[in-house]
């Protein structure tokens, strides 16, 4: 059976880091809206201190919504292939405590995902090291390492990369879930 490794945001859900963001500035920013990868950057730097501690206090997932159609074609693959969710809890992009988060995802996966045994989720910032059959993640550079397939899932953060950069790395865009299930779930 072939392996999967599956990243989290923004490939499975998205928006719960905006969600904590909105909540402490009583904003409604939408992802459209970001033009890094950091939803932080959004917080003025004269309030970064507070942001951090309110973060603390707050569960991510309680914000994200689902990708569309992540639960269905997830479930789909897993009868076909043994898939591993790979998935960073920690950025050292800030300086707060994101402790909490490695629970709160775990949570969550065993709520959404309840198919996918908690024994196959791998907690690791530096994936190269993983190596699967197919990778599947929004940051370039999470898919480098050995992978007979690798797509970048479409991201509001990684649209300047180019067609030519994605041949040179040996990855595929894929637009979304139907997308994956059309190329990873046709019969051989």
């Amino acid at each position: 059976m072939k392996t999967i490794m599956v990243d989290v945001d923004e490939v499975l859900c998205i928006g719960g880091h905006l969600g904590v963001v909105n909540k402490f500035l009583n904003t409604s920013y939408k992802v459209e809206d970001l033009s890094g990868y950091y939803t932080e950057d959004l917080v003025p730097k004269e309030r970064l201190q507070n942001y951090y501690q309110f973060f603390e206090t707050q569960n991510v997932y309680e914000y994200a919504n689902i990708i569309p159609d992540a639960v269905e074609v997830l479930e789909k693959l897993s009868k076909k292939y043994q898939i591993f969710i790979c998935t960073a809890y920690y950025s050292d992009a800030y300086d707060m405590d994101q402790s909490h988060c490695l629970i709160d995802k775990y949570k969550w996966l065993q709520k959404i995902f309840p198919f996918i045994n908690p024994y196959q989720y791998v907690f690791i910032n530096e994936k190269s090291l993983l190596n699967c059959d197919i990778k599947i993640d929004d940051k370039l550079s999470n898919l480098k390492g050995y992978g007979e397939q690798k797509y970048l899932f479409d991201s509001y953060h990684n649209q300047e990369i180019s067609d030519k950069e994605l041949e040179k790395e040996g990855v595929v865009r894929v637009s979304g879930w139907k997308e994956l299930a059309d190329i990873l779930l046709k019969e051989e």
